[in-house]
């Protein structure tokens, strides 16, 4: 089995995610793309924009995963080096080297499985659907509009009300009713249960099973909201047990963590995706960017008083870059 360094895949926080991390000069570059991540700063280490005359000084760890556009360029002063990942693995760059030009992605990139799934994450920054959340005037917080569910993760968040609400389960067609309808304290805020978890498990084990729909009615109104979603199955579930695998057998710690977090923000899994965001912060607590992707993470997991938790955290840094 090749055997993967931790700080090869340390690209993959963000890869599934869309934040505002990359510069202006990065956002013209024809791709579009990140190209390379920092991954380890261990000595007078320095970043040039492309077509930029002035370096600037990288740092750790607040510039633990930053993302490199093609064209970049990057150096290492002195004791010590610089470790940057790009599509056909880790360079580690030392004073001996002057200033590393970062490379263009392959358009098709022929390396085995395991560097093909880096490449991919380097070239998925801003998956489709992977940014949307909770509608601006919904009060279901979380499930999401189309977002998809394990059933043993499964939680109910709304924004609270001082009255009891009334909360449903029911399969798309609205002619079968897993579970419900219940009433529970409004002001809450949300309700894990295992007689849901095993109500999806058992509606998920049925052929042919379709959407679901999540309904909450407040006490003292004859209006409702609902949200769709869907339980992971079949193919889908296969794929990311597949992604999953791959990571675990070839990192650990940090790289695990944040290995997993790109394969479940990749599947709209956003619950889960936040839970390795928050445990990567753990290892890199002053990171720049793994603030700004766990933010995201929490923001489309519908975690709003996380997500303002990590934003007071990330404004507090010193030298934070936007």
């Amino acid at each position: 089995m090749k055997v993967i360094q931790i700080s090869l895949v340390t690209i993959s926080f963000t890869a599934g995610i869309a934040i505002a991390s990359l510069g202006t000069n990065a956002q013209a570059q024809n791709t579009g793309l990140v190209a390379a991540r920092i991954l380890n700063v261990r000595c007078t280490a320095q970043w040039k924009r492309s077509g930029a005359a002035i370096a600037v000084a990288l740092q750790s760890p607040r510039d633990i995963g930053l993302g490199l556009s093609a064209g970049d360029q990057v150096q290492c002063a002195g004791a010590g080096y610089l470790e940057v990942l790009v599509s056909s693995g880790t360079k580690r760059i030392t004073a001996s080297q002057k200033w590393f030009p970062i490379p263009p992605l392959p358009p098709d990139p022929q390396y085995p499985k395991e560097d093909t799934e880096i490449a991919n994450a380097l070239k998925g920054y801003g998956i489709s659907g992977a940014t949307r959340g909770m509608a601006a005037d919904s009060r279901i917080q979380w499930p999401s509009e189309n977002s998809l569910i394990l059933p043993e993760h499964f939680v109910i968040r709304w924004i609270p009300i001082s009255q009891k609400i009334s909360l449903s389960i029911l399969s798309e067609a609205k002619d079968v009713t897993l579970w419900g309808p219940t009433k529970v304290n409004g002001e809450a805020g949300s309700l894990q249960s295992d007689a849901i978890v095993s109500a999806l498990a058992a509606y998920k084990a049925k052929p042919g099973s379709q959407g679901l729909v999540l309904t909450l009615t407040p006490e003292n109104s004859s209006n409702w909201e609902e949200v769709h979603f869907s339980l992971l199955r079949g193919k889908q579930e296969q794929e990311l047990n597949a992604q999953l695998d791959f990571w675990q057998g070839h990192t650990d710690g940090l790289a695990l963590r944040l290995g997993r977090g790109y394969v479940y923000t990749r599947g709209k899994l956003f619950i889960e995706a936040a839970d390795e965001y928050d445990a990567a912060l753990n290892a890199a607590p002053e990171s720049n960017y793994l603030l700004k992707a766990a933010i995201e993470a929490n923001r489309l997991a519908g975690r709003p008083s996380r997500v303002k938790e990590l934003q007071a955290r990330l404004a507090s840094l010193p030298g934070t870059r936007n």
